[in-house]
C-alpha cells in the first residue's frame, strides 16, 4: 500500500504544482494546444486510441516503480492542464479515472519480476502476467 500512496502523492503533488504555476502565468504545457489534442483524439479509431493508452501500461511493465512515478507524474499534468482547458468538471472526472488507471499501474509494479525478486526471492509469474493482463483490458475500456 505505502507504493500506491507515494504514487498518490507524487499524482497529487504534480497537479497542485502544475496548477499553481499556471496560476501564477507560467504554465507547464498551452490548455489550448491540450484542448486542440483532446479532441483530436476523441477522433481518433479506436486502435490508435487503445495503442496510445497500451505504452503506459508497458512502460510500467517494463521498467516498473520508476515509470510508474513517471506516469503518476505526467497524468497529475495532464489533469491541472485539462482544468484549464476544459474546467474543473472534466478535471474531476479525468482525475477519478487516473486513479483507478495508476491503482492497477502500481500491482503491475508490485509484482514485476525485478521487484519480486530483489523482496521476495522468487518470481509468481502468474500474479505479474495477471495484472498486467487486468491493466491493458482496462486500458481496452477505456479507450471505447
Amino acid at each position: 500500500m505505502k507504493w500506491l500512496y507515494l504514487t498518490y502523492i507524487i499524482y497529487w503533488s504534480s497537479v497542485a504544482i502544475t496548477a499553481a504555476l499556471a496560476a501564477l502565468g507560467y504554465p507547464l504545457v498551452d490548455p489550448q494546444a491540450v484542448a486542440r489534442a483532446f479532441n483530436e483524439t476523441a477522433s481518433l479509431p479506436y486502435e490508435q486510441r487503445f495503442l496510445q493508452s497500451a505504452v503506459d501500461v508497458a512502460f510500467v511493465s517494463l521498467f516498473s516503480y520508476p515509470a510508474l512515478f513517471y506516469a503518476a507524474t505526467v497524468y497529475g499534468i495532464a489533469t491541472a492542464t485539462l482544468a484549464g482547458a476544459f474546467g474543473a468538471g472534466h478535471a474531476f472526472l479525468y482525475a477519478a479515472v487516473v486513479q483507478i488507471v495508476l491503482l492497477f499501474l502500481t500491482e503491475v509494479a508490485k509484482w514485476h519480476p525485478l521487484v519480486q525478486r530483489l523482496s521476495r526471492g522468487r518470481v509468481e509469474w502468474r500474479r505479474y502476467l495477471l495484472w498486467v493482463a487486468a491493466a491493458f483490458s482496462l486500458v481496452g475500456v477505456l479507450s471505447l
